[in-house]
C-alpha cells in the first residue's frame, strides 16, 4: 500500500505523544504487515528451485553462522525432522554445510557455504532493491524517521537480544526503565 505523503494509513491514530500501550499496538499492527511485505518480495526474488522456508533458512544462517538443528527448526517454524530434512537438500544442493561440534561431537552446526551465500546474497540485494523502489515516494524527514525506527527496534530486538527479557538486550539497558542507552 502506497501513501501520500502525510496520510494516514486506514486503523492508525493520529500522531501525538503515545503512550507504551499505542506503542505496543502501532507495532503490533504495523510489523506484521511489512514482514508480509518483505516475505511477499523475498518470494518474487527467490531462485525458482528453492522454497521459501528453503530461504528462511539460508537467511537465518547468513546472520547466524553454526547454528543448531534446533535453533534453524525453530526460526522456520518446523519441527527438527522437517528441518532436518530441508537441510539435507540444502547440503546435497552445496548450498550449506554440516560441521560437528568441537566441544560435543554430538552436536551439529550449520553454515553457509560461499555457494549458499553467494545465492542468498543475490536474491537479498534484488529484494532490496524492490524494497528502496516502494520506499521512494517518501521525503528525506520520512526515510529518516523509518531509519531511526529501525535502529530502535534493532536496539530492543538485535540479534543478541535475550529471549527471557522480553526482548530487550542485556547490554543496552539502563537501569530497569525500559530505556536503551545509545551506541555511537
Amino acid at each position: 500500500m502506497q501513501l501520500l505523503p502525510g496520510a494516514i494509513a486506514p486503523g492508525l491514530p493520529r500522531r501525538r505523544e503515545p503512550g507504551n500501550d499505542e506503542c505496543a499496538r502501532l507495532v503490533l499492527t504495523v510489523a506484521p504487515r511489512v514482514v508480509r511485505a518483505i516475505r511477499q518480495l523475498l518470494r518474487d526474488h527467490r531462485f525458482s528451485d528453492l522454497s521459501v522456508p528453503q530461504l528462511r533458512a539460508l537467511s537465518m544462517l547468513s546472520f547466524s553462522p553454526q547454528a543448531s538443528l534446533s535453533t534453524l527448526a525453530d526460526y522456520v517454524g518446523t519441527s527438527l525432522p522437517a528441518a532436518s530434512r530441508m537441510v539435507d537438500g540444502l547440503v546435497s544442493r552445496k548450498l550449506v554445510v554440516r560441521k560437528t561440534c568441537c566441544d560435543d561431537r554430538r552436536q551439529v552446526e550449520l553454515a553457509l557455504t560461499p555457494r549458499g551465500a553467494g545465492l542468498f546474497r543475490i536474491s537479498r540485494q534484488a529484494t532490496q532493491r524492490q524494497l528502496a523502489r516502494q520506499l521512494a515516494p517518501l521525503s528525506e524527514p520520512q526515510r529518516q524517521s523509518v531509519v531511526e525506527a529501525m535502529h530502535i527496534l534493532s536496539e530492543i530486538y538485535g540479534a543478541d537480544s535475550d529471549p527471557k527479557s522480553n526482548g530487550r538486550k542485556r547490554s543496552h539497558l539502563s537501569g530497569g526503565n525500559g530505556k536503551s542507552s545509545r551506541e555511537p
